[in-house]
């Protein structure tokens, strides 16, 4: 049958078998018919997304891939939002081969999606499409827990002129630290997502990275890492918060010194300590400027 499928009667067989409401389900039969540029199959690929079974739905969207079908592109859209997350990936390959003048935010929202595979499809298609628009988001996610998504997320940016990302993300762990001493202030937004990266390890060399950036906007992300749960981080974020000597930290590191664990204590104190002698300083160098009545 399949080797037959360009017969105008065996696409008609096929999709009455395709429509048949106690059908057996046959994969293989509804990746063939992809291939045929018929309004007819298109429209039967539409509506086996919403099929209940995900493997029909997956089929359907990696089918309705080959169309050029401005429908079809639409029905792959709404299957990003798919409760299957293999049909999610399906639809954002699909979508990167196909691209009709899709608007970048389209795609950009898959970028957060639950599944790994869905979020590095999303970024390979944006890459694929060339649009600029993608740059930011795709910076945005170079924090992506996964390793095998922010690669493909470098790749993408290099595609879009971006090639400097390379430098410091490779998938390992280490891309955390890197990206925070290369200075480039667009990696400190992905940068504060990464403090809620599951592994504590992440969140500790990402808390002794932001300091670099001598931003008082990173305060209240590490004053909020005072509070984790493993003393590493909240030692790391006391010593940056020292670093930056913000006052708006001291309240925070004031309860710090009550810590259970010896280190966080003492990084606290030596904070504490680097900002009053901070204040002082910015004191002296007020009445310094002040001239006499």
């Amino acid at each position: 049958m399949l080797e037959n499928l360009k017969s105008s009667l065996q696409v008609e067989s096929a999709l009455r078998e395709l429509r048949a409401p106690h059908r057996v389900k046959n994969l293989e039969v509804i990746g063939a018919l992809g291939e045929m540029q018929d309004p007819r199959v298109c429209d039967l690929l539409m509506d086996l997304l919403r099929d209940d079974v995900p493997a029909v739905r997956n089929a359907a969207a990696k089918a309705l891939g080959t169309f050029g079908d401005g429908r079809a592109t639409e029905a792959l859209l709404r299957a990003l939002l798919d409760k299957d997350p293999s049909v999610r990936t399906t639809a954002g390959q699909a979508l990167g081969e196909l691209r009709r003048d899709l608007p970048v935010q389209k795609m950009v929202v898959a970028l957060g999606d639950q599944g790994a595979f869905v979020r590095a499809a999303a970024a390979r298609a944006l890459g694929k499409w060339g649009d600029h628009e993608a740059v930011t988001p795709l910076i945005n996610t170079l924090c992506d827990p996964e390793g095998e998504v922010r690669k493909i997320v470098v790749k993408a940016l290099g595609r879009l002129g971006e090639p400097m990302w390379r430098l410091w993300v490779d998938g390992m762990t280490q891309d955390f630290s890197r990206l925070a001493a290369s200075g480039e202030r667009r990696a400190l937004t992905p940068l504060l997502k990464a403090l809620d990266n599951p592994d504590r390890k992440v969140r500790a060399m990402v808390a002794s990275g932001l300091a670099k950036f001598d931003d008082v906007a990173t305060v209240p992300q590490l004053v909020r890492m005072l509070r984790d749960e493993y003393p590493e981080v909240r030692k790391a974020a006391a010593k940056s918060l020292g670093d930056l000597a913000d006052p708006q930290a001291a309240e925070r590191l004031l309860f710090a010194l009550d810590d259970a664990n010896a280190e966080v204590r003492e990084a606290a104190a030596t904070a504490l300590d680097r900002i009053d002698k901070a204040q002082e300083k910015r004191r002296l160098a007020k009445q310094g400027g002040q001239r006499p009545g």
